[in-house]
């Protein structure tokens, strides 16, 4: 594995514990069974067929399009595939999922409506987690221009910032029922994590190396680690979720 697959694989990693306890109460309420199969589109390095293996759902298949990334996922069911063209047909799964898919993705109700297809009628469509940045809070103040400066970035990179807070209404034209959203849990409980600020901080380097100087992205560095080390670092970006039903 490559260093930067490796990274890669890590920050997926990190995403999946975000999400963890949402994606457990959805498919608690779907009331998902481990005879279920699933489909994860843009399954990346497999980091959430590897959750959903240890509790228990042994019929989780994944397809990509990035064929390196689909190398590293040490789980044997995956596809290449678009999201846009799945290489499955009609009605083969009883759940279709995505995990921060839609923002990367030009056309998400398009991805959408290819999910639902995939899935058998009563089935169910998740989109697990998909951010909202144009709604990010930062604090302190000083890293304020930090936050716009990433989201920017983002979409630069072709990235729907916004695309959390259009889910529900995504979810309703692509003809699901019996629709749920929401925003996971906002409650303000973390305690700083050198690993975790590292794997951010790669990532922000990442998105900001030809947008701010050096200087300026090692100055926003050294207020983040004081900010968080004292505690009185927040940033917050909502991240949605969506879940709806296959009726016909």
């Amino acid at each position: 594995m490559s260093r930067e697959a490796d990274f890669w694989h890590k920050r997926y990693t990190q995403q999946v514990r975000w999400t963890l306890e949402t994606r457990r109460y959805i498919f608690n309420y779907i009331d998902a069974h481990p005879s279920h199969r699933i489909l994860e589109v843009g399954c990346g390095s497999g980091a959430v067929l590897a959750s959903l293996a240890t509790d228990g759902f042994k019929k989780a298949f994944g397809v990509d399009k990035d064929l390196q990334a689909l190398e590293l996922n040490n789980i044997s069911t995956i596809a290449d595939g678009s999201a846009f063209n799945l290489p499955f047909s009609q009605a083969s799964f009883d759940i279709c999922l995505s995990h921060f898919l839609l923002l990367w993705t030009t056309y998400p109700l398009a991805a959408l409506k290819e999910m639902k297809r995939v899935t058998k009628p009563e089935g169910w469509v998740l989109a697990l987690a998909e951010p909202d940045y144009s709604s990010r809070i930062d604090f302190p103040s000083e890293l304020e221009a930090l936050g716009q400066a990433q989201s920017k970035a983002l979409q630069s990179q072709c990235a729907d910032v916004s695309v959390g807070r259009k889910l529900r209404g995504l979810f309703n034209d692509c003809g699901l029922e019996n629709i749920h959203s929401g925003i996971i849990n906002a409650e303000w409980d973390q305690n700083f994590s050198q690993p975790d600020f590292d794997i951010e901080w790669a990532v922000l380097h990442k998105d900001l190396l030809w947008t701010l100087p050096p200087e300026e992205l090692d100055r926003y560095y050294r207020i983040d680690l004081e900010a968080s080390r004292s505690g009185r670092r927040v940033m917050f970006v909502p991240i949605f979720f969506a879940f709806g039903q296959v009726t016909k």
